[in-house]
């Protein structure tokens, strides 16, 4: 059972597996880059809706003043037209009205510019702090992208090399191999050179791995614990 072929062929399939897992954790890291950059332009993003929102509030402020103060003019002219003299103080206090208005509008725009100062400064201070951060995630995306795109390279070579050995290998051994590949979690073949079996991990006694290097056949001599097929790197038939 036990060929080089087969024995590539696992290890490149291992291979790929960890390849795989490799580009897996890069994605999620890349997402978490990624939601990270768009947390902190949303931040810059509601310092500045902020300051435009309270820009927009002060524009109305001063829209609605010139908005009184042609109201006043047009008044004072009915005012000279005025037919009696309770129409006359009516418009009296028309214009008192938007008066007052202008200058308590005028009061709350004093208000509203120092808001705007103080956001304007909050808004710089959030840019500042934080663009330097966007622009390092940004150059951090760029690599793990590069990375990412050299392991996918790296997978395709390593699936065509897989197909590569699975077309030189007689189909019935290819169907055995897969069979034990499930039963054993993948791992068909174990290395025991280091003194434990690489699949289970059970170290076995100095008297046991000299009798199973001693008796040991590639293909058919198995680990006592798990049943896989046991090798020693250099020596598998």
């Amino acid at each position: 059972m036990l060929n080089e072929k087969l024995l590539n062929l696992q290890k490149k399939e291992i291979e790929l597996l960890r390849l795989r897992t490799k580009i897996k954790e890069l994605e999620n890291k890349k997402r978490e880059v990624e939601k990270s950059i768009d947390e902190l332009r949303e931040k810059i993003a509601c310092a500045r809706r902020k300051l435009e929102e309270k820009r927009k509030e002060l524009k109305e402020l001063k829209d609605f003043i010139k908005y009184k103060e042609l109201r006043i003019e047009e008044l004072k002219k009915q005012k000279e037209s005025a037919k009696n003299r309770e129409e006359y103080k009516q418009i009296l206090r028309m214009i008192a009205k938007n008066e007052d208005e202008i200058i308590k509008t005028r009061q709350k725009i004093a208000g509203v510019e120092a808001e705007i100062e103080t956001l304007e400064e909050a808004y710089l201070k959030v840019k500042e702090q934080l663009e330097p951060r966007i622009e390092k995630l940004k150059e951090e995306l760029a690599d793990i992208d590069s990375e990412i795109r050299s392991l996918l390279r790296k997978e395709e070579k390593l699936k065509e090399e897989v197909e590569e050995i699975k077309s030189a290998v007689p189909s019935e051994e290819l169907e055995k191999f897969e069979r034990l590949k499930e039963k054993f979690n993948g791992l068909v073949f174990s290395d025991i050179s280091t003194g434990a079996c690489e699949g289970c991990g059970m170290t076995y006694s100095p008297a046991e791995l000299k009798e199973l290097k001693k008796n040991l056949e590639p293909g058919k001599t198995k680990c006592p614990y798990c049943g896989r097929f046991i090798y020693e790197r250099g020596k598998a038939g």
